[in-house]
Order: structure tokens, then C-alpha cells, then sequence
């Protein structure tokens, strides 16, 4: 629901009297748009909704930098045996 309606609208007034029933608005639509005169100024969201925001961000994020991760060139490559290894030879010292 990203359109504002009438049904996800309030003004600031609204906002000000009442903010108990705006918060619980929020609750059940997810969203409230937020609006002083005719002018848009805010979205209020639920924190389930703004997690889920979050949440589909970070994903985006780890796409996008696993993809340049995966574009990068690999150097010479050491099994990891040898590497544990070569740890384990170390932790002795």
C-alpha cells in the first residue's frame, strides 16, 4: 500500500490530538502517510514494516557486493589443509 489514500493519510493535527489511535493505524496498515495542509511530510511505519525495509536493504547490499566480490581476480589458491596446517605449526612456536 505505497499509494496515499484516504485511508492511509493523516495530517498533523490528527497527529497531535491523537497519537495513540495514529500509532495504532500505523499498526494495522503498515504505513501512514503524514501530511501538514495538502503538503506530504512524512511516512510513519510500523516497525515490523520499517524490519522488513531493513531486512530487503542488507539483502541488496549482499548481493551487490557479492557480486563484485565475484568478479574480482583470484590469486593462488592454498588448500585449506595446508593452511590449517600451516596454522596449527604456528600455534606451537
Amino acid at each position: 500500500m505505497l499509494i496515499p489514500t484516504s485511508q492511509n493519510t493523516r495530517s498533523i493535527t490528527d497527529m497531535r490530538e491523537n497519537t495513540i489511535k495514529l500509532l495504532e493505524e500505523v499498526k494495522k496498515l503498515g504505513l501512514v502517510y503524514l501530511f501538514n495542509r495538502t503538503n506530504p511530510e512524512a511516512v510513519i511505519l510500523s516497525i515490523e514494516e520499517f524490519q522488513s525495509l531493513q531486512e530487503l536493504i542488507e539483502d541488496h547490499l549482499d548481493e551487490l557486493e557479492a557480486e563484485k566480490l565475484s568478479r574480482e581476480k583470484v590469486g593462488r589458491k592454498i588448500p585449506l589443509k595446508q593452511v590449517i596446517k600451516r596454522y596449527q605449526q604456528s600455534s606451537r612456536v
